[in-house]
């Protein structure tokens, strides 16, 4: 379960009109639901945090609060070790959370909680709500919530195509410009002033790395005839 990697969407990238749109969602879903408590969180390596917290009246946690990960004794954590619906109807009567102080600490005892998922296959954090009463939702809570789910991971989807299609146009836009290259070792003079490889330069502009081989007028040149095959 351990995840290592950073998290690709961080504040910066999601912005606040994205933002804004999770943290209504979040007010509207927390009232429809009669619940204190709607959280967004977000795993980032080795820490999990709150990225967003809904605007009720009783809700104790704060946005922006981190704590380590795995091991943060969280009922998100198990949503994401789940990879589905986690639903805690009384965390009181739950061996596995009634002397959990990350869990009961703050007196909410009911969590129903389903993971989201990125748009590259990773793991993002959860979307989850939690009540300071028993509540085993019904049908209807779980289809809300799932909704919820689906409108978070939409949107993570038209983030990451549009840094797509960002990486493209800036991709099209280096490869269009005349460029400065030496004749004799073939480096490439960046706007910087500095000279750099020509695999460098492609590498910088495209992610792409270079494979080197040699063509047949080289190969002949070097070698005196030509291979039986191109080579590699």
């Amino acid at each position: 379960m351990e995840n290592m990697k950073a998290n690709p969407f961080n504040r910066k990238k999601l912005t606040e009109d994205v933002l804004k749109e999770w943290q209504n969602l979040l007010n509207g879903v927390a009232e429809m639901l009669g619940v204190p408590a709607g959280l967004i969180t977000r795993v980032d390596g080795k820490e999990i945090e709150i990225l967003l917290s809904s605007e009720s009246k009783g809700n104790p946690y704060t946005a922006a609060y981190t704590t380590h990960y795995p091991n943060s004794g969280w009922y998100c954590e198990r949503t994401l070790k789940n990879k589905g619906l986690n639903l805690i109807p009384n965390a009181l009567q739950d061996p596995e959370w009634k002397d959990n102080p990350a869990a009961v600490g703050l007196h909410m005892i009911s969590y129903v909680g389903m993971p989201i998922e990125r748009p590259d296959g990773g793991e993002f954090g959860t979307v989850c709500f939690l009540d300071n009463k028993e509540n085993a939702h019904n049908d209807l809570h779980i289809r809300l919530l799932h909704q919820a789910k689906r409108m978070i991971e939409l949107s993570l989807r038209i983030v990451f195509d549009k840094d797509e299609i960002d990486h493209r146009d800036r991709l099209l836009d280096g490869l269009s410009k005349i460029y400065p290259i030496c004749s004799y070792c073939k480096k490439v003079r960046e706007e910087t002033g500095k000279w750099i490889s020509v695999e460098k330069y492609i590498m910088d502009i495209s992610g792409a790395n270079a494979s080197h081989g040699m063509c047949p007028q080289c190969y002949e040149r070097e070698w005196g005839f030509l291979p039986m095959s191109p080579p590699s």
